[in-house]
């Protein structure tokens, strides 16, 4: 420990000789500690992590279900292919389910004396379920048995951020009951401050709610087993295998395809899915890009510092060579080098983890929505560690060739070759600028691909025109208004007022707004095959109002929209141009009937009036799902959109107080424009763009300071011989020429390495690109020149100094 303590105190010694190459050194380690541990903290928080809040959530399945190969794939299930899963099962501990509101007729209506009206999502869940995620209640219980029946008592568990939002944290609500819906309702539990339903991306059906409610559901009276009305999870049993379970529910699926003709025609399979693995499988690839590009980020500042450190190995060897003819054995020479090194890595260590906090708040400051886990990632004692064993690594990456040359130069080589560099050290540095601009090229090309992939993401007409829209979604109490007609009036009462606000263009409502969830699938068939396999067809399902079309600004390309004396009942529908082209190529859809009921029933057949655009509701980047459309009738739950020619914030606050002074039971919330929902949606393009562009900026100028480096060293090493030749005729622009001549063939190759390495990786961004190919020729050619005239650019200083070499004073020199 003394020794050390010598070896650190003479390190600080000898580098606070030398601030200059100390701040630089350091800065350049912390700018490549600290990107990696940012990024490693997703990594670690959306990958590594387990689910949060959860009892061993490596066990927990989701189940899906898919009919017929190539047909529909979600996480739903028909409740009595639950009921049957769950008797015959013997994998699982057990199965339970979940579902929306809408099972038990919940609008989400919040009043009372506690607060305002105010819409909260309402979800229904079986008694079990969060037993089976390993969740109690940090107040009250679970749901009974008995409570899970169909007419059971109406009882309520509250989530946390309600609780404490509305209620004050009061653990005295267990017992008493808040009005929701217009009726009375029991509070039995509150919800843990750590609980969040994490389901993947797909699951439409539940969401993370402020409400739950047990699924009182109708077995008696359920639909045909290809409806799919419930998310089932499943526990495995202790010593289960995910394929083990597979194969018994392959088999029961099989039994009840044998059962139940509708499931056997539509060829109906179920697949066991690790729950963790089905959250973040969307984000998996992304994270992982991001990952590999912050390490060439940390190997190119490794490669700037071992650049340092070779040049000031080369200024010291005499300094070894003395301690080393003095009594110093070269192993303690290597270690009082590597010491130098690891005490540089220390202070990389401090500024990479300043940059990490930094990075990691300005991460979770833009909130991208396609990030899952986004509140579990946190700089914790797995990033500090990281953190640590990535400065000790990169401490022996840049260290220890230079310190093993130094260490090993014996005096009189030292003394003969005066300070100049050999050519095993000029070779080293060249083949470490080689590599550095190599993967600086890869970083400038993937951050090339992301500047033109967001550009043709805002160039995507999504179906709507967003500026100058303003959405709100509200809900009627049932219980206040309990009959259609009543509804129909407070609707159009509603309309009628919103028209008459000042700058306000037309009104429209639907039962889903676009961007902010899925909804209800509706499943349709067009012949005899998509007929008799029932639900291999499926598409987003929206009622909406004869003015949303044009509210939202999207085309009618055939037919017409709805209009007053359109009803429910007439069986009229629109639908939309990937449905229209998919059932009825090159024809006409208008007049065409659709099938929208599993059977040959009349009544399940609809008039196609009209053939809109396709709106983007769920992805900016892709067409989903078709859409159908239907007529807006007597709902309770809705989304309205507002276009105006005024002031976004101004009518935001006279909606407001428009639908307050109405009625202040119906409650209004999420008043936002449309624009902010496409914002939103663009948000992991837009992470993956910020990220990449400043990890191929920083690149680029770590490899500009690595090359001005390289180059003026190499100047200094050459004053003698640039002396000798000028003196003997050699003129200033072929001196500077040969030296840039030099830098254009160090940048050939790297762009040669650089462009064949991208065009392998680049590959694995495809899911990430949109309007641009993973190998595009007008990217790789414009980073590959933006890297070359950087590069240059460092060497040409280093190349005009070299003209200005005096002769007289070069061969005065050694």
């Amino acid at each position: 420990m003394e020794l050390l303590a010598q070896d650190i105190g003479y390190a600080l010694r000898t580098l606070r000789r030398s601030p200059a190459f100390a701040l630089v050194a350091i800065f350049t380690l912390g700018l490549g500690i600290g990107a990696t541990t940012t990024i490693f903290t997703v990594v670690n928080g959306v990958l590594l992590r387990p689910l949060p809040g959860y009892r061993d959530p490596g066990r927990i399945a989701n189940l899906w279900v898919d009919f017929g190969v190539g047909a529909q794939s979600l996480p739903a299930m028909s409740p009595g292919d639950f009921r049957d899963y769950q008797q015959r099962a013997t994998s699982f501990d057990a199965l339970a389910a979940g579902s929306g509101g809408q099972i038990v007729g919940a609008t989400g209506a919040l009043t009372g004396e506690s607060g305002p009206a105010e819409r909260v999502e309402v979800s229904t869940i079986t008694a079990n379920f969060l037993a089976l995620l390993g969740v109690d209640p940090l107040y009250g219980r679970h749901f009974t048995a008995e409570e899970e029946k169909s007419g059971g008592p109406k009882v309520v568990i509250l989530s946390y951020g309600l609780w404490q939002r509305r209620y004050g944290g009061d653990p005295a609500m267990v017992g008493k009951t808040i009005r929701l819906d217009g009726q009375d309702q029991l509070v039995v539990g509150v919800l843990p401050r750590t609980f969040h339903l994490w389901l993947p991306s797909e699951a439409f059906l539940i969401t993370d709610s402020q409400i739950w409610k047990p699924l009182q559901f109708n077995y008696a009276n359920q639909p045909p087993r290809n409806f799919t009305l419930f998310t089932v999870l499943g526990r495995l049993k202790p010593g289960v295998t995910y394929a083990q379970a597979q194969a018994e529910m392959t088999q029961i699926a099989g039994q009840l395809r044998k059962e139940n003709p509708v499931l056997e025609d539509g060829d109906m399979r179920v697949r066991v899915v690790p729950l963790e693995d089905d959250v973040v499988k969307h984000a998996r690839r992304a994270i992982v890009s991001l990952f590999v590009a912050v390490g060439f980020v940390l190997l190119i500042a490794c490669a700037n510092v071992a650049h340092l450190l070779l040049a000031r190995a080369s200024s010291r060897e005499r300094e070894m060579a003395v301690r080393g003819a003095l009594g110093a054995s070269r192993s303690r020479l290597l270690r009082q080098l590597v010491t130098e090194s690891l005490v540089l890595a220390a202070g990389g260590l401090v500024a990479g983890l300043a940059i990490a906090r930094i990075g990691t708040n300005v991460l979770l400051a833009m909130r991208p929505a396609n990030l899952p886990k986004l509140d579990v990632i946190q700089m914790d004692s797995s990033a500090l560690l990281f953190a640590g064993v990535a400065s000790a690594v990169t401490a022996m990456m840049f260290g220890l060739i230079p310190a093993i040359r130094a260490a090993g130069t014996s005096l009189s080589r030292a003394l003969r070759t005066a300070g100049s560099a050999s050519v095993a050290q000029v070779r080293a540095r060249g083949l470490l600028m080689i590599a550095e601009m190599s993967m600086a090229l890869v970083l400038l090309i993937g951050a090339g691909l992301m500047v033109r992939s967001f550009h043709a993401l805002q160039q995507v007409h999504p179906g709507f025109t967003p500026g100058g829209v303003l959405t709100f979604r509200a809900a009627l109490p049932l219980a206040k208004y309990p009959t259609p007609p009543q509804r129909l009036a407070r609707l159009r009462e509603i309309e009628e007022q919103l028209r008459a606000l000042p700058g306000v263009v037309e009104v429209g409502f639907t039962s889903q707004l676009p961007l902010t969830g899925s909804g209800p699938l509706s499943p349709y068939a067009y012949n005899e095959t998509t007929a008799r396999n029932w639900e291999s067809e499926t598409s987003d399902g929206r009622n909406v109002s004869p003015g949303f079309f044009r509210a939202m600004g999207t085309r009618v390309l055939a037919g017409r929209v709805f209009d007053s004396h359109d009803t429910p009942q007439q069986g009229r529908i629109i639908v939309d141009e990937t449905l229209a082209a998919k059932a009825w190529p090159g024809e006409s859809a208008v007049g065409k009937r659709l099938q929208v009921g599993p059977n040959g029933n009349p009544n399940n057949f609809a008039e196609v009036i009209g053939v809109v655009e396709h709106i983007r509701a769920h992805d900016i980047s892709r067409p989903v799902r078709p859409q159908i459309y239907s007529v807006f009738g007597a709902v309770s739950r809705f989304g309205v959109v507002v276009r105006s020619s005024g002031d976004g914030a101004d009518l935001a606050r006279q909606v407001e107080s428009l639908m307050a002074g109405l009625d202040p039971e119906i409650p209004v919330d999420r008043i936002r424009p449309m624009a902010d929902y496409v914002a939103d949606a663009l948000g992991q393009s837009r992470l993956n763009l910020i990220v990449m562009t400043f990890f191929g900026i920083a690149a680029l100028l770590l490899s500009c300071v690595g090359i001005y480096g390289v180059f003026s060293y190499a100047v200094s090493q050459r004053t003698r011989e640039i002396g000798i030749r000028m003196a003997l005729g050699q003129d200033a622009v072929s001196v500077r020429n040969e030296v840039l001549l030099q830098g254009l063939r160090m940048c050939a190759i790297s762009t040669a390495i650089g462009v064949l390495v991208a065009s392998l990786l680049t590959r694995s961004l495809s899911s990430l690109l949109y309007g641009v190919k993973p190998v595009d020729p007008l990217t790789f050619s414009s980073m590959a020149a933006v890297l070359i005239a950087v590069a240059l650019a460092g060497c040409y200083i280093p190349a005009r100094r070299a003209t200005h070499v005096d002769p007289l004073v070069a061969l005065k020199t050694e």
